[in-house]
């Protein structure tokens, strides 16, 4: 895997598990009263918090990890 691939996988990861977490937290929900409406929210919540992400990495002037990127 190359290093700007490298760095976009990392990027999506960590804002997905930011932004769940985030919410997780912000539901104030218990680890076991978690249900499939919580994890939809959630992985909705994750989804979305990655777009800007992907839009950096689609982004050809984008010298960090864009398509540009050497």
């Amino acid at each position: 895997m190359s290093t700007p691939l490298k760095q976009a996988v990392l990027s999506y990861v960590r804002v997905f598990a930011a932004v769940v977490l985030g919410m997780f937290l912000a539901d104030g929900a218990d680890v076991f009263a978690v249900d499939a409406t919580d994890l939809r929210t959630w992985f909705s919540a994750g989804i979305a918090a990655v777009l800007p992400v992907a839009i950096r990495a689609l982004n050809p002037s984008d010298h960090a990890y864009g398509r540009g990127a050497s």
